[in-house]
This record gives structure tokens, C-alpha cells and sequence, in this order.
């Protein structure tokens, strides 16, 4: 779906993403991440929400000066299950 949110990236700083899926998302980036990189991300899927999601991801694939498409790699069932309940919700307004 399309998400336009601040991501922490634990280490890197705030990057945006634009989209959003139940196994990953895509950061807007001029970072250089190589395929495989592990990066460890904290995000609110809403403003509203009190806990941030943690979750780690690693870099499946690149566009060069534009962004990466993250695939999570560890994610507590709590916050996955957050996600596919919000990705859900997501669909109905539409």
C-alpha cells in the first residue's frame, strides 16, 4: 500500500518510506545499502499509536540514488500482527 512515513533507521537517522506491505517496505534513500545489508528500523504506523514497531530488515533490492526495497527478517508476532490488521484496513477504504 502506499505509506508516506518517517522510518528510523537505528544508526543511519529518518528516511521516508512510500510504500508498505506485511513483509516489508521501501525507503527513499541516496544511501548506499548493498543487497543483504541488515538494518534495524522503528516505526508508528499511526501517529496516534503509542508504541513504535521494531523490526529488522535486510536490503533485497536497489535503485541507486532513489531508494531500497526492504524485505523484515525479524519481527515480534504482536507487530506483525499490527501490520496485517492496518494493511487490511488499508484495502477497505479503498
Amino acid at each position: 500500500i502506499r505509506f508516506i512515513k518517517e522510518v528510523e533507521v537505528i544508526g543511519v537517522g529518518m528516511l521516508r518510506c512510500s510504500e508498505f506491505s506485511i513483509g516489508g517496505m521501501y525507503l527513499e534513500t541516496v544511501h548506499h545499502f548493498p543487497v543483504d545489508t541488515i538494518l534495524d528500523l522503528k516505526f508508528k504506523l499511526r501517529d496516534t499509536d503509542e508504541h513504535p514497531i521494531n523490526v529488522q530488515a535486510h536490503v533485497m533490492y536497489r535503485h541507486e540514488g532513489i531508494g531500497v526495497g526492504l524485505c523484515f527478517s525479524s519481527i515480534k508476532l504482536e507487530d506483525h500482527q499490527k501490520i496485517e490488521k492496518f494493511i487490511e484496513e488499508a484495502f477497505y477504504l479503498f
